[in-house]
């Protein structure tokens, strides 16, 4: 098979995937995010973490609508079970939005701010 754009690796099992699969074909695991293809390069595929989406301990995204992760089954409302995406801890590369009034934390992966759509050169780095 030949790897396309937006195509990835697993970082687990080392499958190859479509870009269209959020998770491993082979071993369930969820695309990492440096795995995304920003729109420039032909995808299309962006990040979007709305609101009231959580992140499970096993570190999948979840949308706001499911009460289990997806990946592991874990509950939403189960201590640890999930964490809201707004209180995500920080990560090397997320950065903060310095626009007056926004403060919205980033993911590393975004070149604008999910709060305030300003571009990334306004927000200051997390180490």
């Amino acid at each position: 098979m030949n790897k396309k754009p937006g195509d990835w690796n697993c970082g687990s099992c080392n499958h190859l995937n479509f870009s269209r699969r959020e998770m491993c074909q082979r071993c369930a695991d969820p695309r990492p995010v440096s795995a995304y293809v920003p729109p420039s390069s032909g995808s299309g595929r962006t990040i979007s973490v709305l609101r009231g989406d959580w992140y499970c301990t096993c570190g999948y995204h979840n949308f706001a609508s499911r009460a289990n992760c997806l990946k592991c089954g874990a509950s939403k409302s189960n201590p640890g079970g999930g964490a809201n995406a707004e209180n995500r801890p920080f990560l090397p590369g997320d950065w903060t939005c310095t626009r007056s009034g926004c403060n919205e934390h980033n993911f590393a992966s975004r070149t604008e701010c999910y709060g305030c759509n300003a571009p990334r050169e306004s927000g200051k780095f997390i180490n």
